[in-house]
């Protein structure tokens, strides 16, 4: 998985044919007990008992390059809430959802003039599913016309093993987490400044389009405490509407206890055999 950003300019050229494959994991984030949080650790022996403590680094201490290592590596194991939306020319993706330890969900609309997109997606264990409108299924999943009207807003299945539809749910679990903040230096500290209520640093970064060109990301974390990221800005400044892409993340409920339950009376997607689409191209079972 590439980074949050990294997968909003990859996916310039889909969101412009409204093509949602490899957009549905757009920010599957999700995180673990931050590697850089305090705490304590204690090793007992059949006579003595050690406790260490371990602090949180000042971002003041650190260089942007560090900083930005320390937050990914708070961005170990532990699960988020994420709200993004992603806007390039008449192109609009919203994306909400939480992730955990084995199992995650996200919400996903495409808009494009009267054209509108839904599908939600869930992981649950080795599992993914999905529940689409049909203009959806049609597009996103190369379902046919019939099929999608058929299946429309009734949840599909298909194992994550399956290396192309796994893309769906790409990002829903923990472990995944740190992959989707990936950027690349030259490294800058921004401004500090307040988003939703915190004050927060900048570290200024960029992720690579697949033409080779840089784009600028901004990553939001904590001023003190432990550096668990609030937001991530692809592009900044770039106006809504424009046809810069331009992408915010944020990211709350650090820690909160995730577990979704797998929907009922799933129909199996590898038995409907859609034909190959640009994110899922392997339609056989993993």
């Amino acid at each position: 998985m590439r980074s949050v950003s990294a997968r909003i300019v990859a996916a310039t050229a889909t969101a412009a044919s409204i093509g949602l494959v490899g957009l549905v994991g757009l920010v599957g984030l999700a995180l673990a007990r931050p590697a850089g949080a305090a705490g304590s650790s204690t090793t007992t022996t059949a006579s003595t008992t050690t406790t260490t403590t371990t602090t949180t680094p000042s971002l003041s201490t650190l260089s942007p390059q560090a900083a930005y290592a320390a937050a990914l590596k708070a961005a170990g194991r532990q699960s988020v809430h994420f709200e993004s939306e992603l806007s390039q020319g008449g192109v609009t993706i919203e994306v909400s959802g939480d992730s955990g330890a084995n199992s995650g969900a996200q919400t996903i609309t495409v808009t494009r003039g009267n054209l509108r997109e839904h599908v939600k997606a869930m992981v649950v264990g080795q599992t993914g599913y999905i529940s689409a409108n049909a203009t959806a299924l049609r597009y996103v999943v190369g379902l046919t016309s019939a099929q999608s009207s058929k299946y429309a807003n009734k949840w599909l299945s298909f194992p994550t093993s399956n290396a192309g539809l796994a893309e769906l749910v790409a990002g829903l679990e923990n472990a995944q987490v740190a992959n989707e903040l990936q950027m690349t230096g030259p490294f800058s500290y921004g401004p500090t400044t307040t988003v939703h209520g915190q004050r927060v640093r900048a570290v200024r970064g960029y992720v690579t389009s697949e033409t080779g060109s840089k784009v600028r990301v901004v990553l939001y974390l904590p001023v003190t405490g432990t550096p668990t990221p609030v937001q991530e800005v692809t592009n900044p400044g770039a106006p809504k509407g424009s046809s810069t892409i331009h992408g915010t993340v944020t990211l709350t409920d650090w820690g909160q206890q995730i577990s979704q339950t797998a929907p009922s009376h799933a129909v199996s997607l590898l038995k409907l055999s859609p034909p190959s689409t640009s994110g899922a191209t392997s339609t056989t079972a993993g």
